[in-house]
């Protein structure tokens, strides 16, 4: 008789945690990066990830190094490489205690979406 009750408390445990882990929520973090002029490669922490506009996934904040280049056919640049380091802030509910709640029991799918624009300037003509 007991183990038939503990059988079944451990099966309803295992039943929760399980229906737990497929419906708990997360939440997906996108960094969009745009510049004028468009076409620019853009590097994150010295990574390629595409040409502006580009979007891409993270999964840590802090400071991130981006680096635009606009080069023609041949290679050369047409605008001033543009080097930042950006400090991407995590909102509200990513900061601990809060990140408990919306990484793992809420049942939804948070999004914290960046935008961030630059300007490029053009290339300066030596004498």
């Amino acid at each position: 008789m007991y183990w038939q009750i503990s059988k079944q408390v451990f099966l309803f445990v295992v039943l929760c945690l399980f229906s737990c882990a497929i419906l708990c929520g997360c939440v997906l973090r996108s960094l969009t990066i745009d510049s004028s002029p468009a076409g620019a490669m853009v590097y994150l922490d010295d990574e390629p990830i595409g040409e502006t506009p580009v979007t891409t996934t993270f999964t840590y904040y802090g400071t991130r190094k981006i680096t635009l280049e606009k080069i023609d056919a041949e290679g050369r640049l047409l605008y001033e490489r543009k080097i930042v380091y950006e400090k991407i802030k995590p909102p509200l509910y990513q900061i601990f205690p809060f990140d408990f709640f919306s990484e793992i029991v809420i049942p939804a799918k948070l999004k914290d979406e960046h935008y961030l624009t630059y300007q490029l300037e053009p290339l300066k003509q030596l004498p």
